[in-house]
């Protein structure tokens, strides 16, 4: 299933979509809804710490094999 996601900030009340040729002929749905304001984080959202745990990972050896086995 093809789906098309578009947000606009409308300058009135009209608003034109374009749809693919193939879903000429076909029931589809138009929804329109206002979106709230997110808040922007000032830090990279990529980015995260976690205080609350800290790991030592000297002389770890990851083993796919071992990870794998059943």
């Amino acid at each position: 299933m093809e789906s098309i996601r578009e947000i606009v900030i409308p300058e009135n009340n009209k608003i034109e979509l374009t749809i693919p040729d193939h879903f000429i002929g076909k029931k589809i749905e138009v929804l329109a809804f206002e979106l709230e304001e997110k808040q922007k984080v000032s830090r990279d959202p990529r980015k995260k710490s976690f205080d609350a745990i800290t790991l030592d990972l000297t002389g770890f050896k990851f083993n796919r094999e071992e990870a794998n086995e059943r």
